[in-house]
């Protein structure tokens, strides 16, 4: 890492906007569950005895709810010290501190399924093929990577610009792109939407379906119908890929 990265992870958890340091295992799955369940566990393995790997799991978040659900080997690995530390005190499990890169390193055909929840964004744009050959190289045959990232194309203010440490911005097009330069297989990449999980935000999900039916309409009307993943307009995308 430069110095100015070391600067920031070392304060990470005191500086990294919008993301308060959670004081019992129930505000680790305040919020982020509804996700997880509606974009992530779709992915999973279907073996609970899978081996799973967390990059970038902060406080651990994923590595609990998965834990909660039975993958019991469900493990995760940060740059932050901070916030692994405060994942261990709340008692999750499997968490540790390090360079996920060093430790793929040492991983050949370890793992069934990788996720890196927010974390390409943080690689700079000359290393970010690198890092994905890391993880195509820790997954077994048919084991499977999922990326969740800031999504550049979305229509207002993208939360991209939100932090200071991240490095890389990615479309819908260009998140596809790196996927299959990695050599990933059955590449898809979706919009992360509102969930309709109670009066609120039922509305907000049909008010969202209102106005990304505009956009569609605005872009199609500039410049044609198009790739699909032009129009992700959604201020995060997930990807998935598999290891043929």
């Amino acid at each position: 890492m430069s110095d100015y990265q070391h600067r920031i992870y070392a304060r990470y958890s005191e500086v990294r906007p919008h993301y308060p340091v959670p004081t019992n295992r129930t505000e680790l799955l305040s919020g982020a569950d509804v996700i997880f369940r509606k974009f992530l566990v779709p992915l999973l393995p279907a073996r609970k005895d899978a081996k799973i790997l967390d990059i970038g799991c902060g406080y651990g978040h994923f590595v609990h709810f998965l834990q909660s659900r039975g993958y019991s080997v469900a493990m995760g690995i940060d740059l932050v010290q901070q916030q692994v530390e405060v994942g261990q005190r709340l008692g999750v499990l499997n968490l540790r501190h390090g360079d996920a890169r060093e430790f793929l390193r040492e991983s050949t055909s370890q793992f069934d399924f990788i996720s890196a929840i927010e974390v390409l964004e943080h690689i700079p744009k000359q290393d970010v093929l690198g890092f994905l050959d890391l993880i195509h190289s820790a997954l077994r045959p048919g084991g499977r990577l999922v990326c969740k990232v800031p999504n550049l194309g979305a229509f207002y203010s993208p939360t991209f610009f939100m932090d200071f440490s991240h490095e890389t911005p990615f479309t819908g097009p260009s998140l596809k792109m790196v996927f299959e330069l990695a050599n990933f297989a059955n590449v898809r990449v979706s919009p992360i939407g509102p969930v309709a999980h109670g009066m609120k935000s039922a509305v907000r999900l049909v008010l969202w379906k209102m106005i990304s039916g505009g956009l569609r309409f605005v872009q199609i009307v500039e410049g044609g119908p198009g790739d699909r993943l032009r129009t992700l307009f959604t201020s995060s995308i997930l990807a998935s890929g598999d290891k043929s």
